[in-house]
């Protein structure tokens, strides 16, 4: 697998989902789930982080894709931020972005930065799962159980007409 920096864009997006909800973000933080690597506030348990730690998400997003290249191209890893500053974080509002683009920056910051040895009990691995969370919340509209509607007609495969389950 080959690994690379995400953008600046990637990043905002992922760190303003934390401010997109009714509620703040839920992280949840077991025992095996390590400290953040910068300088965001945690508690064991679990932690709420609204729009005003946006920032300090970003930001140890950015140092978990990093320690991704450091494990995967520990010669060569300062080449991918080289002359590349990081960027003050820049709020993406929930009608700036879909929820498609969401879980596709999502799953593309997880590919780029799971080389490190301790990705799954990382505190970004924790934010990750946090953040697929919020989205599938917003989706469901938190109605996570699903109930069939009254008077919805049953389908019978011939498969199952076939083996007699019909």
């Amino acid at each position: 697998m080959s690994a690379f920096m995400v953008n600046e864009d990637t990043l905002d997006l992922l760190a303003s989902v934390a401010g997109w909800g009714r509620e703040d973000l839920w992280v949840y933080m077991s025992d095996d789930i390590l400290p953040p690597r910068g300088e965001i506030q945690f508690e064991r348990g679990g932690n709420y982080y609204g729009e005003r730690a946006s920032s300090l998400i970003k930001e140890e997003l950015r140092l978990e894709n990093m320690a991704s290249l450091w494990a995967r191209y520990p010669k060569d890893a300062n080449l991918f931020w080289e002359g590349r500053e990081p960027q003050v974080f820049k709020r993406i509002y929930a009608d700036q972005a879909t929820i498609a683009q969401v879980l596709g920056a999502l799953a593309c910051f997880e590919y780029q930065a799971c080389e490190s040895e301790n990705w799954q009990n990382s505190f970004a691995f924790a934010l990750c799962k946090a953040i697929r969370k919020a989205i599938c919340s917003r989706i469901s509209g938190d109605n996570w159980e699903y109930v069939r509607p009254a008077g919805q007609a049953e389908r019978i495969s011939l498969t199952d007409m076939m083996r007699g389950n019909a």
